[in-house]
């Protein structure tokens, strides 16, 4: 996504530009659904998920801006598990709302707070082969990890410059052999963890 072109750029594995298309009023967090062959992108902006085709088409939007259940304040980052539920980083809600395949609102959890468990900017949202939900707090220079239910499990990561440590991380993801990757945004670097069972 290019926020401030307001387009999705398509790429080939070699990092060859193929395409571009039009995506909102500023899009950020992206994800393809591989077997439904969409894509999913937030438009923070709009306070909405826009879901396109392969080529661009746009299909339909998911959300509008509020507080309620299914509604989003400035929403970030976005991904979907292998179960092809999709998971949202509503950064200015201060939680992560959960839908199903076909955009229904299953669930949601987090507050604002300072404590264990809760967020003070969360700014990205990953899912492991086992479930676990991560989410990057720019806030709190951490990576949480939660259950399926939102439940606290444990955290990585702390203020600093050394490896190990984050300043304002702002994305995660997490790929099929579940291997976490973080944006660490203001030490210019992309860290990379390794998932040691279970949790």
């Amino acid at each position: 996504t290019d926020s401030v072109k307001n387009k999705v750029l398509v790429f080939n594995s070699r990092g060859k530009y193929l395409y571009g298309f039009p995506a909102g009023k500023r899009p950020t967090g992206i994800a393809v659904d591989k077997a439904e062959k969409t894509v999913y992108v937030s438009d923070t902006a709009r306070h909405e998920i826009a879901v396109y085709d392969l080529k661009g088409r746009l299909l339909k939007a998911i959300g509008r801006w509020g507080n309620k259940a299914g509604e989003f304040n400035y929403p970030v980052d976005i991904f979907i598990d292998k179960r092809g539920e999709l998971f949202v980083a509503d950064t200015m809600n201060y939680r992560i709302q959960i839908f199903g395949k076909n955009g229904q609102f299953l669930s949601m959890f987090g507050r604002h707070g300072d404590g264990t468990g809760d967020f003070g900017r969360p700014k990205g949202v990953s899912v492991d082969n086992e479930g676990n939900i991560y989410v990057a707090d720019a806030i709190f220079d951490t990576v949480q990890i939660f259950d399926r239910n939102g439940d606290f499990l444990l955290n990585f990561g702390r203020l600093g410059r050394e490896y190990g440590s984050f300043w304002l991380p702002s994305g995660v993801f997490i790929d099929g052999g579940d291997k976490i990757y973080v944006s660490d945004s203001y030490n210019r670097r992309i860290q990379v963890f390794e998932y040691h069972g279970h949790l």
